[in-house]
């Protein structure tokens, strides 16, 4: 991974955070999603929070859908939500802690490709806390695909 990349980044950032914010995932499952893809997504949440640092508690909601369509009318594989923050590096509302909607039906994805747009969220709230969330911003596919295969080289 690249030295400017926003994973790396995140790792470092010195951050304040409000003690009733809590680091990690809070994540919350649509009971449609069948067992298996949860097992999946759990673990891969575990994994994340083993290698990687996440500072603001991140909420997930899995939603059993195949695709979900922004405001603009654009269909998504994830939707991140986030408030821009007033003094930064200060985290002290927890109203203001992101948020990604992510579709989880595997009947026309695959797994892997549900883990993609789940690290493409992912990306984007570290570039979010590392304020690089701006007209230009784009995700680094290259990133994703090198997490990706970490993640798919400790499964097995």
């Amino acid at each position: 991974m690249k030295q400017n990349s926003v994973w790396l980044k995140a790792q470092t950032l010195k951050l304040q955070v409000s003690k009733n914010i809590l680091p990690g995932f809070d994540i919350g499952f649509d009971k449609r999603i069948p067992k298996d893809v949860e097992e999946e997504l759990r673990s891969f949440v575990k994994w994340i929070e083993n290698n990687y640092r996440i500072p603001i508690t991140l909420w997930v909601d899995f939603e059993y859908k195949h695709y979900l369509i922004r405001r603009d009318g654009k269909r998504v594989g994830y939707i991140f939500y986030w408030e821009d923050f007033a003094t930064y590096p200060v985290f002290n509302n927890k109203e203001n802690i992101p948020q990604i909607r992510l579709p989880a039906r595997t009947e026309h994805s695959t797994i892997e490709e549900i883990l993609s747009s789940f690290i493409e969220a992912i990306t984007d709230y570290y570039a979010w806390l590392c304020n690089e969330i701006s007209e230009g911003y784009k995700i680094n596919e290259n990133d994703v695909e090198e997490i990706l295969q970490a993640y798919l080289q400790y499964r097995g």
